[in-house]
């Protein structure tokens, strides 16, 4: 029964005299989905306020309810009333001044649209985690920049190296040597009147920190490219800006999760795309398959060997008319069905597919809107229950076949779950599902707005008949 809850919690029609019966039928995470609807009430979610374990949170954070109602004794409270825009600039100051530097951290982390001094008085806190969550900051003025990539302590400039929002060159004299100076205070000396002999791990820390920005210039990336610093080649190898001759290094790096990255970057020549084509590592073949500028061949050839991505490949996306017809007559199905999965396909590919005798490619083809009631229809009949689900997907499925598919005895419980959230499932049918064995299926139906709303009175009444008194 929660899951049937649940999904009357989601349901967009929930009729409005329902919802506090429902609030009252469930427990806290109702409220919580209760918390979350798009179209409450100021009052309805002043009635949500009043059950123990209201999720008040989600009430603030969504300005659900007005700053008069917000409890001022609870601070991560205010902190998502500041968050919403509800709390006003004196409640936010009061915050940014809050004895607890967890609760200043939080204001200067979460809350957007600080008042330049707050948030300079946040940035200088004593207190070096305050600090750190100003130093990410989007909204830091230049000359505030300039102070945090000259913070004393190595957690402060690490984090604001990692902003991508930070000036280039600030990043890039980071990237250099950490910063001038250098840092003074690191996570291992900061709790003791003593000072570490040498700062370099915390150095290492910020420069790593500025590499895997990609705010940061490519000049200077190089010492990267080194097989001891995977990480950080990793998190910028599929930057389009570096310099052409960091390709073959990256392409040819030890690490397998360098070279995957490597492989999705467009820049990369056929050469070496070739050469990532037949690396022993699959997930980087497949990663060359995602590669938008991937030659068309090379893409097909790497099909009729490598199991490849389902979803909608940049290069297919890319291709033009004339390029798609040879890839959908191939003799390999998955190079067929990699077409199929192109949404705006011409309409004479599509019909050539839609009769293709390949359940993947069937699979695929299923979702295209382009396809009418008859040729779905065919669809369900050539291939039965393993084409169901992905025909269920498919946006202009008539009630009449997703009824057909819902009877079906073997339609599997993911199928059911696909067809009891299509839009145009009959209220019957509907119905019928928000009572099947299966949670999942029964929560989908129950979530539909086609779901009549005397069966969700009758459904939120069980519940409350069911529930231990108080």
């Amino acid at each position: 029964m929660q899951d049937v809850l649940e999904g009357l919690a989601d349901n967009p029609a929930l009729p409005e005299r329902l919802l506090e019966r429902l609030a009252q039928a469930g427990d806290e995470d109702i409220h919580h989905l209760l918390a979350r609807r798009d179209d409450l009430t100021e009052a309805q979610a002043r009635s949500l306020l009043a059950h123990d374990d209201a999720d008040v949170w989600t009430l603030v954070a969504r300005g659900r309810i007005a700053w008069a109602e917000v409890p001022r004794d609870v601070p991560h409270l205010l902190v998502a009333a500041a968050q919403a825009g509800i709390a006003p600039e004196a409640a936010v100051r009061e915050l940014a001044a809050h004895p607890d530097p967890e609760v200043r951290g939080q204001a200067a982390y979460y809350v957007t649209g600080l008042p330049p001094d707050v948030l300079t008085a946040l940035a200088r806190d004593p207190d070096t985690h305050v600090a750190e969550c100003a130093a990410q900051s989007s909204e830091l003025s230049a000359e505030l920049a300039e102070e945090l990539a000259r913070h004393p302590h190595v957690a402060v400039r690490a984090e604001f190296a990692g902003n991508a929002h930070a000036p280039p060159a600030l990043l890039a004299a980071l990237l250099a040597d950490g910063g001038r100076p250098a840092p003074s205070r690191c996570g291992a000396c900061h709790r003791r009147a003593e000072r570490c002999p040498d700062h370099a791990p915390g150095v290492r820390r910020i420069r790593l920190a500025a590499a895997a920005n990609p705010a940061t210039p490519p000049a200077g990336l190089e010492e990267f490219l080194d097989p001891g610093e995977p990480w950080a080649a990793g998190e910028f190898a599929e930057r389009t800006d570096l310099p052409a001759d960091f390709h073959p290094r990256l392409a040819t790096h030890p690490t397998p999760y360098v070279r995957r990255t490597v492989a999705r970057n467009p820049r990369l020549d056929e050469p070496l795309l070739r050469q990532l084509a037949d690396d022993p590592d699959p997930e980087v073949r497949r990663a060359v398959a995602e590669n938008p500028a991937v030659p068309l061949a090379l893409l097909t050839a790497l099909a009729g060997r490598q199991k490849l991505p389902r979803e909608p490949l940049p290069r297919i996306l890319a291709a033009t008319e004339a390029e798609l017809y040879e890839p959908a007559v191939s003799r390999v199905a998955q190079v067929r069905a990699l077409v199929a999965a192109r949404p705006d396909l011409p309409a004479a590919l599509v019909d050539l597919l839609a009769a293709d005798p390949d359940i993947g490619v069937a699979r695929r083809i299923a979702l295209h809107p382009g396809l009418g009631e008859d040729r779905l229809t065919e669809l369900v009949e050539r291939h039965g229950p393993p084409v169901y689900g992905a025909v269920a997907r498919n946006p202009g499925c008539p009630a009449a076949l997703l009824r057909r598919m819902a009877r079906d005895a073997d339609s599997g419980r993911r199928t059911l779950r696909v067809i009891a959230a299509h839009p145009a499932l009959p209220p019957d049918v509907v119905e019928r599902l928000v009572a099947d064995p299966d949670p999942r299926v029964a929560a989908a139906a129950a979530a539909h707005p086609a779901l009549p709303g005397e069966t969700m009175e009758r459904l939120i009444e069980q519940a409350c008949a069911g529930r231990p008194s108080a």
